[in-house]
C-alpha cells in the first residue's frame, strides 16, 4: 500500500511527509486522517463563504427595496449559498471528516480500501467548489435558478447554470467514491473476528 510506513503506529501521521513536504506533504498524501483533516479544513473554507453569501442576503433584507444589492444579485447569492450548503458542507460533512479519520481506525485497517480513490475524492470536493463559487464570476452572471436547478426556469435564464450544476455533479462523483471506499473498506478489511454485529454503531451510521 502506498505510504505503507505512514501507518506504522510509531510515526506522526502530522509531520510524516513522504515523497514531498511542506503543503505538497499534504494534498498529495494518501493518508486517510489527512485526507479527513482536509476535508475539514476545506468544509471550513467553503462555509465561511456561505456564511458570508447567507450575511449579504440578511443585509438586503433589513429593509424595503434595494439596499445593497438587486433582485438578480440576490438571486444569485441565495442559489450559491444553498449548493454550498448543502453540496459542500452538510451532505459531506459527516462522512468526508470523521467517517475518513475514524472508520479505518475502528474496523482496524490501516487506511481505506481504496487511497488514491480517497485523496481523488478529496481533489474532486475541492474542484468542485471552486468551480461553484467561480459562476459567481463568470460572464453572463451567476446562476439564479435556486439550488434545486429546477426547470423550466433553469435552462431559460440566460445566466450561468451549466457550471454550477456542472460543480454539483462533481461533488456528486466525490460523494459516490468516498462511499464505494467506505463500503469495501468494511467488507474487505475488517480485523479478525469483527462481524458485522460486532462493529461500532459509528460504522453502521455511516
Amino acid at each position: 500500500m502506498a505510504n505503507s510506513s505512514a501507518h506504522d503506529t510509531n510515526v506522526n501521521f502530522l509531520t510524516y511527509k513522504g515523497k514531498h513536504s511542506g503543503i505538497g506533504s499534504w494534498i498529495f498524501s494518501v493518508d486517510h486522517k489527512k485526507i479527513g483533516i482536509m476535508y475539514l479544513i476545506s468544509m471550513m473554507i467553503f462555509f465561511a463563504v456561505g456564511v458570508t453569501l447567507g450575511f449579504l442576503m440578511r443585509l438586503e433584507l433589513i429593509a424595503p427595496g434595494k439596499t445593497i444589492i438587486d433582485p438578480q444579485t440576490y438571486n444569485s447569492l441565495f442559489t450559491l449559498h444553498g449548493v454550498i450548503m448543502i453540496f459542500l458542507f452538510i451532505i459531506p460533512g459527516l462522512p468526508a471528516v470523521f467517517g475518513n479519520f475514524f472508520l479505518p481506525i475502528q474496523v482496524g485497517a490501516a487506511d481505506v480500501a481504496f487511497p488514491r480513490l480517497n485523496l481523488l475524492s478529496w481533489w474532486l470536493f475541492v474542484i468542485g467548489g471552486l468551480l461553484a463559487i467561480t459562476s459567481l464570476f463568470l460572464p453572463g452572471g451567476a446562476p439564479d435558478t435556486g439550488w434545486t436547478f429546477y426547470i423550466p426556469y433553469s435552462v431559460r435564464t440566460q445566466t450561468n447554470v451549466i457550471p454550477a450544476l456542472m460543480a454539483a455533479f462533481i461533488l456528486g462523483f466525490s460523494s459516490i467514491l468516498t462511499g464505494l471506499n467506505f463500503i469495501v473498506t468494511i467488507h474487505r478489511l475488517r480485523a479478525k473476528g469483527m462481524t458485522f454485529f460486532r462493529m461500532p454503531l459509528f460504522i453502521w451510521s455511516l
